[in-house]
């Protein structure tokens, strides 16, 4: 009997009072779940829903999804689950502190409760929405910083990402367009250097009808990188750029001496007689190597290649100043010269582009692991909004599918 009123005691959710209480389920109801919803309707049905079915409802927001409120802040979670918004976009003219829902509360007592209760990484975190207001939700993200516009379910992505500890497991409802669209390459390419992706079930397209929903969808499952996905990703670029510098640094030279004489004079005769008389007195023209920069944006890939212009080299004399002057005069008369500078920077950057995909394919190839896929013909609910037992659903069949995938395809701890 003691051990049965134990046991009922550790399942409490809260406590006489309706608060937290430090008991097994509390600990999980109140310490453990959180949620956001910029519906302020949805947030209600949510906190009455978990009320109901036990609790848990004191980490539930109205709130914008986007922006850290209470726990809710980076690197906290071990798993986030997460059906965003379709259709809709964030926009340059959303900032922080503008409305409730993108705002924090910053009084004494409520910096004082909420750091005693999460600790540094709260504070630290709720530094960053302060100093934030007034700027721009998207410039908060680095798929959205410097853009006007980004699609909702995009930022959510990263937030997801960004919310989980390393190591932490991310499920996410997203628009077919995102995993297959050319348009879209660019945010797949990022999500491959933030996590691995584990699954992907494709849901059949009236798991949203009834809810007036028309996009097809999948559920997509990621684990954020550890430390050492990280550092492994890295390395594998390191080694692409490395692979390839020995196919395509050659080619790249190659294509600057084979322009050389084009630059120089485009077969101008009289342009090749006063570049030889000026050699005679020791000046030259030439052209300088180009630069290569890691590539800024989303996307990794080679450095780009930089091509400045011509420029002369050697003693100025008067004699070297006159010729100079003749060249330059000539020069602007025959099109071909400033042709081939184009042309060469053109040939540069499609070079550039070749090496990219040669080194995603290393890459690639160099990370490769096992990702389970689904396309479930029924997941427990038809167009016209029907569920229960007599609705067809395949996904205890997935659910069993992906459990031998796992123990077949990945190592322990994996869930």
């Amino acid at each position: 009997m003691a051990h049965s009123r134990s046991v009922n005691k550790q399942l409490a959710p809260s406590g006489p009072d309706g608060g937290p209480t430090d008991t097994r389920v509390g600990r999980l109801a109140w310490q453990c779940i959180y949620g956001t919803d910029k519906e302020p309707r949805a947030a209600r049905t949510a906190k009455m829903n978990m009320i109901m079915h036990g609790d848990g409802h004191g980490g539930i927001h109205w709130h914008d999804g986007l922006v850290d409120i209470n726990g809710i802040f980076e690197g906290r979670f071990r798993v986030v689950v997460t059906n965003p918004p379709f259709g809709a976009t964030v926009t340059s003219s959303q900032r922080i502190g503008s409305s409730p829902e993108t705002d924090v509360p910053d009084d004494p007592d409520y910096r004082r409760r909420q750091q005693k209760r999460y600790g540094k990484e709260w504070l630290d975190a709720h530094h960053r929405v302060i100093d934030a207001r007034g700027r721009k939700v998207l410039d908060q993200f680095e798929i959205g910083n410097g853009t006007t516009s980004r699609k909702t379910e995009q930022m959510f992505l990263e937030r997801c990402l960004r919310l989980l500890e390393p190591g932490g497991r991310l499920g996410i409802v997203l628009p077919n367009g995102n995993l297959n669209a050319s348009s879209q390459a660019w945010l797949r390419r990022w999500a491959e250097g933030k996590g691995l992706l584990r699954a992907v079930v494709a849901l059949p397209p009236e798991t949203f009808k009834y809810s007036g929903a028309s996009v097809t969808a999948s559920v997509v499952f990621m684990d954020k990188f550890t430390e050492d996905d990280a550092q492994r990703w890295e390395q594998c670029w390191t080694d692409a750029f490395e692979a390839t510098e020995q196919e395509f640094g050659p080619r790249r030279d190659a294509l600057l001496s084979s322009a050389t004489d084009a630059l120089l004079h485009s077969d101008d005769a009289e342009l090749r007689d006063l570049l030889d008389r000026l050699g005679a007195l020791g000046v030259t023209r030439v052209l300088p190597r180009p630069t290569r920069a890691r590539r800024d944006g989303l996307v990794r890939g080679a450095p780009t290649t930089t091509l400045r212009g011509l420029t002369w080299q050697g003693s100025a004399t008067a004699a070297t100043r006159e010729l100079k002057k003749s060249y330059t005069e000539r020069a602007a008369k025959v099109p071909g010269l400033t042709k081939a500078l184009a042309s060469l920077r053109t040939a540069l950057k499609d070079l550039d582009e070749q090496q990219t995909a040669a080194m995603w394919k290393h890459v690639r190839e160099a990370f490769d692991y096992p990702v389970f896929m689904a396309t479930p013909k029924s997941v427990g609910i038809t167009a016209t909004g029907e569920t229960g037992d007599n609705v067809p659903n395949d996904l205890p069949t997935v659910l069993a599918a992906w459990r031998q995938f796992k123990a077949e395809n990945l190592s322990e701890g994996v869930a």
